[in-house]
């Protein structure tokens, strides 16, 4: 039985405030260049053409069970225009990846510090995207073609999905992105390997560019996301944790971060918050986070967060997408069901992939489509 968007929009709300809805929501995690690939467009003429990718992901939702997704592809024609170190187009499609970048020297830490915005627009935005800041009218002309291109490419895409959802009932639960402070001046601005340095040759100004860092974030979620609510969610992907040691984490990491989160969840946001690798060493420190927060983990055993965290947090994740490539399907069916049985008992959870399909060579379609049936069928409370 399909359901309505009403009927799934309760279902997921109950799900996200760790109450017991009529079945587990399944959650799309497959991205837009999944679905390209998946209707048979050529990756590289769609990323340019928003038509196209929703044309994509209606063949992906009429084919494919999910109660909810939401995602934004990357356009090439955005990164190209501004000359993007950050995020780049590959040579053979164009699908964008974002390389080890160091947009913020280390002798500049000082100049971040003192006024965040001001360096970030004089100092590491001309270094990350170039084309913006040449000299004379062609970098104000780059920026112009961006502004423009962006508005236009990213508004005929959400109107198209917005049709697609509601031809198929489909709820988005996903709206805008942020970053943890920390992860912000590690991703885009010192570079793994720089932070990696920095955090033990000078804590002390890491921690002072994480703070200065903080109320950049807040800001940002208001512009990304600016009408609080259950739904859609803030997304807050987090990278650094598992590389860290645990007294760094506890110092330079969660201070900010839990202080993210607790402003943005009393101003009524939902978080969809992604724990990169395996979170088990900081349980500790999530039992902290409030109710409002959807803990997307990767590689957790979901019975063992469940029983620390499920009191609180909302959990979804965890179903390796290596099975979907490499397994038959009723393996992949035997792992959903052994997800659910841990997972599912008395609500808070949502059914979804460990992380994000790209691309068919991620996962064969038919395990994937016999997956979400299966739980849209196994996933009913009684």
């Amino acid at each position: 039985m399909r359901l309505t968007a009403e009927q799934r929009t309760e279902m997921v709300k109950k799900a996200i405030m760790c109450e017991q809805p009529e079945r587990v929501p399944v959650i799309c995690k497959q991205e837009p260049s999944f679905a390209i690939e998946y209707a048979g467009y050529d990756l590289k003429t769609a990323l340019w053409n928003p038509d196209l990718i929703v044309k994509a992901t209606d063949k992906m939702y009429t084919d494919i069970y999910c109660d909810a997704g939401g995602n934004m592809p990357r356009f090439p024609l955005l990164y190209k225009t501004s000359g993007s170190r950050a995020f780049v187009p590959r040579e053979l499609d164009d699908f964008v990846q974002h390389p080890e970048v160091e947009g913020l020297l280390y002798e500049e830490y000082d100049e971040y510090i003192a006024d965040p915005f001001k360096c970030m627009v004089n100092t590491i935005i001309p270094r990350l995207y170039p084309k913006l800041a040449e000299k004379g009218p062609v970098g104000s002309l780059n920026f112009l073609r961006v502004m423009i291109a962006d508005n236009q490419l990213k508004s005929k895409y959400l109107a198209g999905c917005a049709a697609v959802e509601k031809k198929h009932g489909i709820i988005n639960i996903r709206r805008g992105a942020i970053e943890a402070p920390f992860d912000f001046l590690a991703d885009l601005l010192r570079g793994f390997t720089g932070i990696s340095k920095d955090v033990r040759r000078d804590p002390g100004r890491v921690q002072a560019a994480v703070e200065a860092t903080l109320p950049v974030m807040y800001k940002l979620a208001k512009i990304v996301n600016p009408t609080p609510g259950i739904i859609p969610s803030l997304f807050i992907p987090l990278h650094m944790p598992s590389y860290m040691r645990t007294k760094d984490f506890e110092k330079l990491y969660w201070p900010t971060f839990k202080k993210l989160v607790d402003d943005l969840i009393a101003d009524g946001y939902t978080l969809q918050i992604f724990f990169e690798k395996n979170w088990t060493r900081y349980y500790d420190f999530l039992q902290e986070l409030p109710t409002g927060v959807i803990a997307y983990f990767e590689e957790d055993d979901l019975g063992m967060a469940k029983e620390k965290l499920g009191k609180k947090l909302c959990l979804m994740g965890n179903f390796p997408i290596t099975m979907l490539r490499l397994n038959s399907k009723q393996e992949c069916i035997d792992k959903a069901k052994e997800i659910l049985d841990k997972a599912a008992p008395g609500g808070g959870y949502m059914f979804c992939m460990d992380k994000s399909i790209l691309s068919l060579a991620d996962a064969k379609p038919e395990n994937l489509i016999a997956v979400c049936e299966f739980v849209h069928e196994y996933g009913v409370y009684k």
